[in-house]
C-alpha cells in the first residue's frame, strides 16, 4: 500500500515520506536538491535537449534546473504525492514550466532526452520509470498504414444494448475501409437469457456456454487471421481465449461501455488486454492508474450518422410518434419516480417495463416492445422535448450525483436533430455547451419549468437542437472515436505494423515469382488486407466464370503465402 505523509525538516521545509521513507533530506532539503542538480548538470553537454526527471518528490532537485532547460518532463505515478506537491506554494514555478507524466499512455516521444533520476523514489517506482524511459526514447513507429491493410474481428455481445453498439462499431470501421468480420453470438441469446432469468441461476451452464462461445471466436480467429480483435461490454471471453490471442500476436481491445460501479467484471479482464477503453472519467481513471497495466483511455459514446439521422416524416409518423414530451428507454426505478410528476396527456413513454407500473392514463405506445433504432429516430424527431434521464436502480436518489459518463441516447437524439432536456451531469461539460447545444435540469421542478418554457419558444428550441446536431456530426461520431482509438493502437503496437509489412512483402514476392500481369489485375479489386486471405481469393476465383484456367496460379499464390516461400 502506498502512503504519503509530510514531515517538517529542521529548516522548516516540508518533506514527503513514502511509506515512512524520506524522499529528501529532513535537515536541509533545498541544499540537498541544489547539490543533486549541480552534480547532474556537470555531466550535461547539451541543455537544448529535453529533460526527463524520474521522480517528483517535492521538487527540491528540479527547481534549480528550471532556468537551464526549455522542456522539462517529470515522471511520477503517485497521484497523492502530485496533489500534495501542487498544494505547496513554493512549487508554483515548477507547474508553470514542467509537464507531469503520470500515465504511461501519455508518455511523449523525446529526442535524445537528458535523464535525471531521484534515487529515493526508485524502490517504489522502478518498473514505471523504466517503462517511461523506454517509451520516451523509443523510435517513433511508422503508423502510415492504410486502413484497408488491417483485418479486425469484432466479438459481438450475446444480448443487450452493447449489441447495438457493436453494430455501430462495425459500420464505422467498414466505412473507414478496414477489413472487418464479426463473430455473431445472437443465436445463443435465448439460451443464455433462459439461464440468467431462472430463479436459481445455473452458473455452471452459463460458464460452459461462455467457454463455447469463446471457442467459436477462436475458430474465427484461425480462419480470418485478424490483426486486432475488438470486444465490447458483455462480449463472451475467458482467460484461455485471451492467452491464445496473445500467442497468436493478435492485439486485443475492449471498449467498456458500461458503468464500472454497476458492472464490476472489468477488474478480472482489464489486466489481460492490450487496450482497455472506457466511457467514464474521474474515479475510474484513478482506479485504472493504480491497477490496470494495459494501455487505457477515455472514449465516450457517440452517434452513427448513417443510422441516427434526420428523415422526412409522414403525417402518420408524426401522429403516432409525436408528442410534446417523450422518453425512450427502460423503466428504471428512478425514471418511474421521475415521470410520476409529469402530466400524462403530454407525455409518451417508449420502451420496456412501463406497463403495469405507470397509472393507466399514461400513454405507452408499443408497450413492452423493443424499440428499433429506426423507430427511435422517428420518436426523437417527432417529439418537441425529448427527456434524457440516466438510469439508476435507486428511488431515493433520482439523479446520479457522480454523473461521470454520458449515455448513447445523448448523441443519438442530437444526431437526429431532436431537442433534449437532460439531467445535469459533470461529464456533459466536456462534450456539450449547456443552453447552447442542450438544456439540463437538476430537479423535477427545474425540468417542469424548462418544459413549459421551451414548449412556448419553438424557434429557440429548434436552434438548440440544430446546434447539438452539428456538434455531434463534427466531433462525436463512431468513425471519429474509432479513428482515434486506431491511432493510439497503431502508435503503441509495432507488432501490427510488423505483421502487415511481412504480409505485404510475401504477397509482393509471390507476384514477382509468379510474374503474371493477369494475376495482379485479379488482385487489385481485393482489399490489401484480404489479398492473402484464402476465402476471399477463392470467392473471387469462383466469380470468374469461364476463366478457371487460372485456378492453379491462384493456388500457387496461396501456397506461397501460407508456407512463407
Amino acid at each position: 500500500m502506498q502512503k504519503i505523509s509530510i514531515q517538517i525538516a529542521k529548516n522548516g521545509n516540508p518533506v514527503p515520506l513514502w511509506n515512512g521513507f524520506q524522499l529528501h533530506s529532513v535537515y536541509e532539503p533545498e541544499k540537498e536538491g541544489a547539490a543533486q542538480a549541480e552534480k547532474f548538470t556537470s555531466t550535461v553537454e547539451n541543455f537544448s535537449c529535453p529533460l526527463l526527471v524520474l521522480g517528483l518528490g517535492f521538487g527540491y532537485h528540479i527547481l534549480p534546473l528550471l532556468g537551464k532547460f526549455q522542456q522539462i518532463y517529470i515522471a511520477e505515478s503517485n497521484q497523492e504525492l502530485i496533489n500534495l506537491a501542487r498544494a505547496e506554494s513554493m512549487l508554483q514555478p515548477l507547474w508553470e514550466k514542467c509537464q507531469i507524466i503520470s500515465n504511461l499512455q501519455h508518455v511523449p516521444h523525446l529526442h535524445q532526452p537528458q535523464i535525471f533520476l531521484l534515487r529515493s523514489e526508485i524502490r517504489f517506482q522502478e518498473p514505471f520509470f523504466q517503462e517511461v524511459q523506454a517509451r520516451a526514447t523509443m523510435p517513433q513507429q511508422n503508423i502510415n498504414l492504410e486502413y484497408e491493410q488491417i483485418r479486425i474481428l469484432i466479438n459481438f455481445p450475446v444480448y443487450g444494448g452493447s449489441s447495438t453498439t457493436a453494430q455501430y462499431i462495425t459500420k464505422a470501421l467498414e466505412t473507414s475501409g478496414l477489413c472487418v468480420r464479426i463473430c455473431d453470438h445472437s443465436p445463443a441469446e435465448n439460451l443464455l437469457y433462459h439461464y440468467l432469468t431462472k430463479k436459481e441461476q445455473n452458473l455452471s451452464l452459463i460458464s460452459r456456454l461462455t467457454d463455447l462461445l469463446a471457442e467459436t471466436l477462436l475458430q474465427e480467429v484461425h480462419n480470418f487471421q485478424p490483426h486486432i480483435v475488438f470486444f465490447t461490454a458483455q462480449s463472451p471471453l475467458n482467460n484461455f481465449l485471451l492467452e491464445e490471442l496473445k500467442k497468436l500476436d493478435v492485439v486485443t481491445i475492449y471498449w467498456f461501455v458500461e458503468d464500472f460501479r454497476r458492472f464490476t467484471y472489468w477488474q478480472e479482464i482489464c489486466p489481460k488486454l492490450d487496450y482497455f477503453f472506457m466511457i467514464q472519467r474521474g474515479e475510474f481513471e484513478t482506479v485504472l492508474e493504480k491497477h490496470c497495466p494495459s494501455v487505457w483511455g477515455w472514449f465516450p459514446m457517440a452517434a452513427e450518422p448513417s443510422i441516427h439521422r434526420q428523415t422526412p416524416l409522414t403525417t402518420e409518423e408524426k401522429g403516432f410518434y409525436g408528442s410534446d414530451i417523450s422518453f425512450m428507454g427502460a423503466a428504471y426505478p428512478n425514471r418511474v419516480h421521475f415521470f410520476h410528476n409529469f402530466p400524462p396527456e403530454k407525455l409518451k413513454l417508449w420502451g420496456t417495463g412501463w406497463s403495469g407500473i405507470m397509472p393507466s392514463e399514461y400513454q405507452i405506445p408499443l408497450a413492452e416492445q423493443r424499440i428499433t433504432p429506426q423507430q427511435s429516430n422517428l420518436i426523437y424527431q417527432a417529439t418537441k422535448i425529448n427527456i434524457n434521464i440516466h438510469s439508476s436502480n435507486s428511488t431515493d436518489c433520482i439523479f446520479d450525483p457522480k454523473g461521470d459518463f454520458v449515455n448513447p441516447r445523448t448523441f443519438e437524439i442530437a444526431a437526429c436533430g431532436g431537442f433534449q432536456l437532460i439531467d445535469r451531469r459533470p461529464a456533459i461539460k466536456e462534450l456539450f455547451d449547456e443552453d447552447t447545444d442542450l438544456v439540463c435540469f437538476s430537479t423535477i421542478e427545474e425540468a417542469l419549468d424548462k418544459i413549459n418554457y421551451y414548449l412556448k419558444n419553438e424557434k429557440q428550441r429548434i436552434q438548440i437542437a440544430e446546434n447539438s446536431r452539428q456538434k455531434v456530426l463534427q466531433f462525436h461520431t463512431y468513425q471519429q472515436r474509432l479513428d482515434k482509438m486506431l491511432q493510439v493502437i497503431l502508435q503503441n503496437s509495432p507488432k501490427i505494423t510488423r505483421r502487415i509489412s511481412n504480409e505485404q512483402k510475401i504477397i509482393s514476392d509471390c507476384l514477382k515469382k509468379i510474374n503474371d500481369p493477369q494475376l495482379e489485375l485479379f488482385l487489385q479489386p481485393i482489399k490489401a488486407g484480404l489479398r492473402c486471405h484464402y476465402e476471399e481469393i477463392m470467392s473471387r476465383v469462383r466469380s470468374l466464370e469461364g476463366k478457371m484456367e487460372k485456378f492453379e496460379t491462384y493456388l500457387l499464390l496461396l501456397d506461397s503465402f501460407y508456407h512463407g516461400e
